[in-house]
């Protein structure tokens, strides 16, 4: 029986910058009231996935920046951290200057950047996030910091993993997300620790837990879990790893596998 379904945002739950649909809404609402409990596992931080989580009245915790930070799904407040090092984000910079790539990070949820750009005001009027420019940023502290976002045309993703990649320290995963998004992470904490981390703290087995997703970021939890799906739209090797390739995000995947498997 799964107690707990662990569930990615953008592309997986709902269709980049639209609402979550009605038939996703009814079905997470449905398998609220059976007792299942909704985590969000996204990329995003606490204030970017807020909006989602408003809309299906969640107060479960929250997985953020990739499995670095869990919150309190009511307070925000960190449960659980894993930040990179200087040394590592230093690496992670040198290696988006070396190609000419934009690179970011977080402080709590706003944003940091050195400059402005089309790809941030893009970013920032979508994810509707506080930021900050800072030209000087690598002049200031970093010991806080979940992950580094770059970005790069999409058609370009596949040389800048490798690329990219080399440069990196092994300490740090290289993985995609949305189309030309590059998320820079630790080894040691990904979507699927902190899931863990959630399953122990309400006291439920790797077995009663189901995870969705789309992407190399979800890839983790999408192994872990005793269920691991993956939407249509998502990666060839996303779907390689998963117990269940269900609809596309477009056509309400989410719904049809608590429809089918939950209620």
């Amino acid at each position: 029986m799964i107690r707990l379904i662990a569930l990615d945002i953008d592309d997986t739950l709902v269709v980049s910058g639209q609402p979550v649909s009605p038939r996703n809404s009814a079905a997470i609402a449905k398998a609220r009231e059976k007792g299942v409990k909704i985590v969000i596992a996204t990329g995003r931080g606490f204030a970017g996935s807020a909006p989602i989580r408003e809309q299906l009245h969640l107060n479960e915790p929250v997985i953020n920046y990739g499995g670095a930070l869990v919150s309190d799904g009511v307070t925000g407040a960190p449960l659980y951290t894993h930040y990179l090092s200087e040394t590592e984000v230093r690496a992670a910079f040198a290696a988006a200057d070396r190609y000419g790539l934009h690179a970011q990070i977080y402080e709590g949820d706003t944003v940091l950047f050195r400059e402005w750009n089309l790809f941030t005001e893009r970013y920032t009027e979508v994810m509707h996030l506080p930021y900050r420019i800072v030209p000087d940023l690598l002049e200031g502290d970093l010991t806080t910091t979940p992950k580094i976002l770059l970005y790069t045309d999409p058609k370009t993703v596949p040389e800048m993993l490798i690329k990219v990649g080399e440069m990196l320290p092994p300490s740090l995963t290289l993985l995609t997300s949305k189309p030309g998004f590059l998320e820079i992470g630790s080894k040691t904490t990904d979507k699927a620790t902190a899931l863990k981390w959630i399953a122990n703290h309400f006291g439920i087995s790797r077995e009663e837990v189901a995870a969705i997703g789309d992407n190399t970021l979800d890839q983790s939890m999408i192994e872990w879990a005793g269920v691991g799906c993956c939407v249509a739209n998502g990666g060839d090797g996303v779907k390689a790893v998963s117990d269940r390739i269900l609809p596309s995000c477009k056509d309400d995947g989410v719904a049809y596998y608590i429809e089918t498997e939950v209620l």
